[in-house]
């Protein structure tokens, strides 16, 4: 997808002009896509934000020629005292005195929950009706609304309001095939059994979200609310769907209690409830009926001859019938949800143990391999020989997986990551992601590695396509907004690569990425001293280092560069390589660059099919060994964009 042009607009245009704070960038570009979508007329270009008199004149002429102006409201515009838009809101309500009273032209849109009494905007404003779009969701109602307001509609052209009035909301965001599916409460009275509460309801998300015609939130999003006190009608709204899943689970020796309701949304109207009472060697398939009985409350919308019970039933394959097994694999999923090298080591042990109690267990075999690949491209501290190790029996694991259940969405994530990401065998990995996307259109990890793949073909429309596709179903995931964060960088949209990285350092500041993201989107822009500046007092880990030896050398710090570029091998020469040939090209290094380029590759380093690199190598791209480096993955070498 290339990324829209801004169209100057001509006098008596018919176009929308969008005015947001650089912080919501996001929410702003979600609006945009919904209404150039239906063919209306936007001002929206992130890589116009630039200043300038030119510039600045432009901005004027828009705001004076076009046909509504929609101010974006949130915490950021009230935080903020100082801005552009601050100049935009001005002449807007300065236009419309000039404007009959019963004119539409001011649109005001609320994107998070920013109450209406105090914010801080023209009091023009407040003479309008607000509209609240969280996060920028933009429903179909809302369009037509837009549409006939351009197209000067009677009925919508009445806009006005009293001051004081609530603001609009805007219809359900989700449509009628969207669901999501709540943690389920853990009323086992040990807390130690919350792992069996939270991965009922986990599998029982996964199976839905392999059906056809059903889009369901991510688990990341989904679990988000677990313990807040929130409404349906608020975590509807945020999670953009119409329906929600809620239970308890009670486990009580060999035997276990589940209730489970689903309710609309916009009502909270209970829909349908029920509760089961198993033998533990029956969960699996307890899960199974549970999905039917869910998929069937809704199966007005999936379409297909398939029957909705043989959907669940093809969704659930690759389970097992062994129930310590089964509780073994939900300990694994509950340890490795934890993202962190001591939970995830944990995670391996119980995937390990749930093979050997079941070996024909596939979603336990994907799992032990997507486990194993976790320690090759995330745990700094290995030696090559455990790396290899890691590496191998990865392979093995997904290897057997997809021997017991081919099909399996999991079990090709697994094979993804290795062909891709170690064995850099580019064309096996596509058509192991086209198949995982045609099984599990939905599933955020299978759109994070289809965007992480389109990246290393430099295809970077696809890659920020798919990225937004993956939060728009994970909307709370810090995994899949980093994913967000360097598609943008690669798309040189560098205001809305910073509000995702301060997203992501909301969701997890003890990220490798919530310390060193926002650092990386200013070596990208060129600002060297603020790269020092913020990490200069960090730890002296690898992603430090490395951007610090770049950032020294740009200020002409030579001897800080080396300090930071010798620590950095000194401590990471295994699993960093990648890293320590950006340095050197940078540095216009070209011989030490190739030298650890062929390192990392004879080293499987899965940093070389992340080309977020490209400026770092912009120096020896007139190499003729970067052609030949590249072309023997298969690949065009990549460019500057």
């Amino acid at each position: 997808m290339t990324r829209p042009r801004n169209r100057l607009m001509a006098r008596n245009t018919n176009a929308i002009f969008l005015s947001y704070a650089s912080q919501d960038a996001g929410a702003a570009r979600r609006i945009f896509d919904a209404l150039s979508s239906a063919g209306l007329e936007v001002w929206f270009d992130q890589s116009e934000l630039r200043g300038g008199d030119a510039w600045d004149q432009k901005i004027r002429r828009q705001i004076k020629e076009c046909a509504l102006f929609m101010p974006i409201i949130s915490e950021h515009t009230q935080t903020r005292a100082e801005g552009y838009f601050r100049l935009e809101w001005h002449l807007a309500e300065q236009r419309s005195f000039l404007m009959s009273h019963d004119q539409a032209f001011l649109l005001p849109v609320v994107v998070d929950d920013t109450p209406d009494s105090a914010p801080r905007v023209p009091e023009r404003f407040r003479e309008r009706q607000w509209t609240r779009l969280p996060g920028g969701a933009t429903p179909r109602d809302f369009v037509e609304r837009v549409r006939g307001l351009v197209s000067g509609t009677p009925d919508a052209q009445r806009e006005r309001v009293p001051a004081g009035a609530q603001p609009r909301e805007a219809p359900a965001t989700g449509n009628e095939k969207s669901v999501a599916v709540l943690a389920f409460a853990n009323l086992s009275g040990d807390k130690e059994n919350e792992y069996f509460s939270d991965g009922i309801s986990e599998e029982l998300l996964t199976v839905l979200q392999k059906l056809p015609g059903l889009r369901v939130a991510a688990r990341t999003s989904a679990f988000f609310f677990k313990g807040k006190n929130v409404t349906a009608q608020e975590i509807g709204s945020q999670l953009g769907v119409a329906h929600l899943v809620e239970g308890s689970v009670q486990k009580s020796a060999n035997r276990v209690k589940i209730n489970a309701r689903l309710s609309r949304v916009s009502t909270g109207e209970e829909t349908w409830s029920r509760s089961y009472t198993r033998e533990m060697n029956d969960v699996f398939a307890l899960q199974e009926e549970l999905a039917a009985a869910i998929a069937g409350e809704l199966r007005g919308h999936f379409h297909g001859a398939m029957s909705t019970a043989s959907a669940v039933h093809a969704a659930s394959k690759g389970g097992t019938t062994h129930p310590e097994a089964y509780q073994q694999y939900l300990m694994g999923r509950h340890q490795t949800n934890q993202f962190s090298s001591a939970s995830e080591q944990r995670a391996l042990r119980n995937f390990e143990r749930a093979t050997e109690i079941d070996p024909s267990f596939a979603m336990a075999w994907a799992s032990l391999s997507q486990s194993h690949s976790w320690f090759c491209g995330y745990e700094g501290s290995l030696n090559r020989e455990q790396f290899d190790g890691h590496l191998a029996k990865a392979r093995h694991a997904a290897d057997r997986a997809l021997a017991l259940e081919p099909d399996l969405p999991s079990g090709l994530t697994a094979q993804f990551w290795i062909q891709f990401g170690f064995d850099f065998d580019f064309a096996g990995g596509a058509a192991v992601a086209r198949r995982a996307l045609e099984l599990a259109p939905s599933d955020p990890e299978v759109l994070v590695m289809s965007s992480r793949l389109a990246m290393a073909q430099s295809q970077t429309g696809l890659a920020l396509e798919m990225a937004r596709r993956a939060v728009a179903v994970d909307p709370i995931s810090a995994r899949t907004r980093v994913q967000l964060t360097l598609a943008c960088v690669n798309c040189r949209l560098f205001e809305e690569a910073r509000a995702e990285a301060q997203r992501v350092a909301e969701l997890n500041p003890n990220s490798i990425f919530a310390r060193s993201g926002t650092a990386l989107i200013d070596f990208f822009e060129g600002k060297y001293a603020e790269v020092e500046s913020s990490l200069s007092g960090a730890e002296r880990e690898w992603h430090i280092l490395w951007l610090l030896a770049m950032a020294s050398f740009a200020l002409g710090k030579r001897a800080d560069s080396d300090r930071a570029l010798g620590e950095l091998i000194e401590r990471n020469a295994d699993t960093s390589a990648v890293q320590i040939a950006m340095v050197h090209a940078f540095r216009g290094e070209s011989d030490e660059a190739f030298r650890w380029l062929d390192r990392a590759r004879a080293q499987r380093d899965p940093g070389l099919v992340t080309l977020v690199g490209n400026k770092m190598f912009s120096k020896i791209k007139g190499d003729p060994r970067w052609d030949v480096f590249w072309r023997s993955f298969g690949l065009d070498a990549p460019r500057d964009a």
